[in-house]
């Protein structure tokens, strides 16, 4: 698939995260401006009861409360309509990649350093089928 000049093939997308372990539990985050889109995502997993967690403006803890979902998560999905990511988003996308998560986006980034952390970019539809493929909610 091409989007903004970055290549990235489908068939590096699997269910696997970078440890060789399956995929079960989301964590969604991206910057509040897209909190629409978010809440749009949203309802769609919890309709294909998909286990996930998202980031709120209404968490207390700040960046750590996300950090915390970030360790609790087996998969990172960033919502960047545009391909725009925040600084608290780029936090995120660095501490998953340091934890060894697999990440994916929406759009592709334009800062190469950041795009190089990413594993895919999957639209909410393509998500959506790429995680019914391998498990169904624990709820």
């Amino acid at each position: 698939m091409r989007n903004s000049g970055y290549f990235i093939p489908y068939l590096s997308i699997n269910r696997i995260d970078r440890s060789g372990n399956a995929v079960r539990r989301l964590y969604v985050c991206g910057s509040f401006r897209f909190a629409r889109e978010m809440r749009e995502l949203e309802a769609r997993l919890r309709q294909e009861g998909i286990k996930y967690r998202m980031s709120k403006e209404i968490d207390s803890r700040g960046i750590l409360g996300c950090l915390k979902k970030i360790d609790d998560a087996d998969m990172v999905y960033v919502v960047n309509p545009g391909g725009y990511v925040g600084k608290s988003v780029c936090v995120d996308i660095g501490y998953a990649y340091a934890r060894n998560k697999p990440i994916y986006v929406l759009h592709s980034i334009d800062d190469p350093s950041v795009m190089g952390m990413i594993q895919g970019v999957l639209s909410f539809e393509e998500l959506v089928s790429f995680l019914k493929q391998g498990y169904t909610s624990e709820r």
